[in-house]
């Protein structure tokens, strides 16, 4: 049964006090008088007990760390960098606990960051890094700094560790496709890249636009097709999706779709000089010299000098038979500098002026 006055053997004894000492003092009243006073004495020094007690465990120093750590998170969350630096020497200082030193690593680093300050940004990420390995938030961070460094050797074992641990972040598996991508691995790239547009339910346009770049150059055409039809469904009006689907059908040899698809880029970009010449070249492999050279002399009007929509222009005469045309057209594109298009306009006035003939 239990007691009514809830008393307990065990919480006495765990509590150091036995029942029959309150007897006792019950008992004796001197006794009961200075047990009385030294209560008072004791509620009287309470809080220099109280500081006393913060400071011999080191309790004081850590209730102060995190009153700076929440300033440090108020001051990192209204941009305020230059406070955040100032409040993390102030939490250092009071030699926090590991936990707290963390969070406040993390937005030192960030704020570095936001300052374009990779170096001090990179420095405050390694010592995270080694002091709590197994927190992914420091290698994600010097991953991206190493990437958009152009340090994608360094990069790669970071987000490499990132996909070990948490397979499905996209970020890290983007990031590794990258890595790959830029270093020549494109096989590898694709398994990364194609993993994370998955992740991301095809929703980011910028993303599978940046893998099919990759993929055209390393020739998948299928796979790149396939990637740039899920962004014309997120964005029917981007007119450089037209435009990389046209350089598919000119790697597979089907130029006229290839014209045809960048007839469309200009639908919803008009005057683009880059997909009109492109278009005027293509127009051209495809045998349709007269549309090319009309599609190049737009942008020679009025005594305009445009290099580029010359050499098409003359290429596109030649084809006609109209040689003179050719010459005239040419003769401006050679005079550009030493450029890849004077040298090319060059070579062929050479093969012109010794009777060689311009292959299809």
């Amino acid at each position: 049964m239990q007691s009514k006055d809830n008393y307990s053997p065990q919480r006495h004894r765990e509590h150091g006090v036995s029942r029959s000492f309150f007897l006792r003092v019950s008992l004796c009243s001197p006794c009961l008088r200075g047990f009385v006073l030294l209560l008072c004495a004791l509620s009287l020094a309470v809080s220099e007990l109280n500081a006393g007690a913060f400071r011999f465990f080191g309790l004081g120093s850590e209730v102060k760390a995190l009153a700076i750590l929440d300033t440090m998170k108020a001051d990192f969350g209204k941009g305020d960098c230059a406070a955040v630096v100032a409040d993390g020497d102030a939490l250092f200082r009071e030699k926090p606990s590991s936990e707290t030193r963390k969070y406040a690593y993390k937005y030192l680093g960030q704020c570095y960051e936001s300052q374009e300050l990779p170096d001090k940004a990179i420095s405050v990420y390694k010592l995270g890094l080694g002091l709590y390995p197994e927190e992914r938030f420091f290698s994600a961070r010097l991953a991206a700094i190493y990437l958009k460094a152009g340090l994608y050797s360094t990069a790669a074992p970071l987000f490499k560790d990132i996909i070990g641990d948490r397979p499905d972040d996209i970020e890290a598996n983007a990031g590794l496709g990258k890595s790959y991508a830029e270093t020549g691995f494109l096989a590898k790239a694709k398994d990364y890249y194609s993993r994370a547009v998955i992740l991301g339910d095809f929703k980011d346009s910028r993303l599978m636009k940046e893998y099919a770049w990759w993929m055209i150059k390393k020739r998948d055409w299928g796979e790149a097709e396939l990637i740039l039809s899920k962004a014309l469904e997120l964005d029917a009006g981007d007119a450089g999706v037209y435009a990389a689907l046209s350089r598919i059908s000119s790697g597979k040899g089907d130029y006229k779709s290839a014209a045809a698809r960048l007839s469309a880029a200009l639908e919803r970009k008009p005057g683009n000089r880059s997909f009109a010449l492109e278009r005027a070249l293509v127009l051209l492999m495809a045998g349709d010299a007269a549309g090319a050279a009309g599609a190049a002399s737009d942008f020679l009007k009025d005594g305009t000098q445009d290099p580029f929509a010359s050499l098409i222009k003359g290429m596109a005469l030649y084809k006609k038979g109209d040689l003179a045309g050719a010459r005239t057209a040419l003769a401006p594109a050679g005079k550009d500098g030493g450029t890849f298009v004077a040298r090319i306009a060059g070579a062929l006035l050479a093969g012109m002026d010794s009777g060689l003939k311009i292959q299809d």
